[in-house]
């Protein structure tokens, strides 16, 4: 439906993806921020949109929809190309990944200002406590395992009710990136009050993903050898400066 997708060609001059396909790719993604930024009000914005853009020239356009939807559209065949997805066997399973992530996120519990101490470390210490994390991120292997032990965790649908949760006292420790809670916490004026915690839970690697299916692997080949050469272009470290992305230092 129109009031939940906005459209938008991902333009660029460098288009070294190959012949244009008669219909454009169409790439679908949810909030991710500085990485893929829309809503039903505003067209994508961000590196993602851009990459796509100097990768594909105008044969390929980008599409916000809700992160669960975008998931099934490319398991479905419905879409082209996944954009942002961390790296996880479950999700290998159900889509084919790029070579190379484009972007790296350190997972981190947070906390109310001066509470930091309550993670160490230790999942064990968390048995009892009442948690949150967003429904449908990865966080990595070590909470996969050990998420069943967490008795009071709580799912929440965005990065806004983890933080307000946590700063209305609901939960103790609100599990996110820092990409995505900085600009929220700003919004919300709750950067004095919420801090990050050490050490991180892990760090994860942000991808292409296609489809399982003969034109998804060809468009995946293609991806891949198109961001090989773009990476060692000049372009992308001004891409990467003008959204304040850090590269990952050993793209995987």
């Amino acid at each position: 439906m129109l009031t939940r997708r906005h459209l938008l060609g991902c333009t660029g001059a460098l288009a070294m993806a190959g012949p244009a396909h008669a219909a454009p790719l169409r790439a679908v993604g949810a909030q991710f921020s500085r990485i893929f930024e829309g809503s039903e009000a505003q067209a994508p914005k961000g590196l993602a949109v851009d990459l796509l853009g100097q990768l594909f020239g105008d044969s390929v356009r980008c599409e916000w929809l809700p992160w669960p939807r975008a998931q099934l559209m490319i398991e479905q065949g419905e879409a082209d190309i996944l954009i942002g997805p961390y790296r996880t066997p479950e999700r290998e399973a159900r889509m084919l990944f790029s070579v190379r992530s484009f972007y790296a996120d350190a997972m981190v519990w947070y906390a109310r200002r001066g509470e930091e101490s309550r993670w160490s470390g230790e999942f064990g210490e968390l048995a009892q406590m009442p948690v949150a994390a967003v429904r449908g991120w990865a966080y990595g292997s070590r909470f996969e395992r050990l998420k069943t032990g967490l008795a009071q965790l709580t799912w929440v649908q965005n990065v806004d009710s983890g933080l307000q949760m946590l700063g209305r006292r609901r939960v103790d420790l609100f599990a996110a990136n820092d990409r995505n809670c900085q600009p929220v916490l700003q919004r919300l004026g709750l950067s004095d009050a919420i801090t990050r915690c050490s050490p991180p839970l892990d760090v994860l690697h942000g991808h292409m993903a296609f489809a399982r299916s003969a034109a998804g692997e060809a468009l995946a080949q293609r991806y891949d050898q198109a961001f090989e050469r773009w990476v060692r272009s000049a372009d992308a470290p001004e891409l990467y400066r003008r959204w304040s992305v850090e590269r990952p230092a050993v793209a995987l």
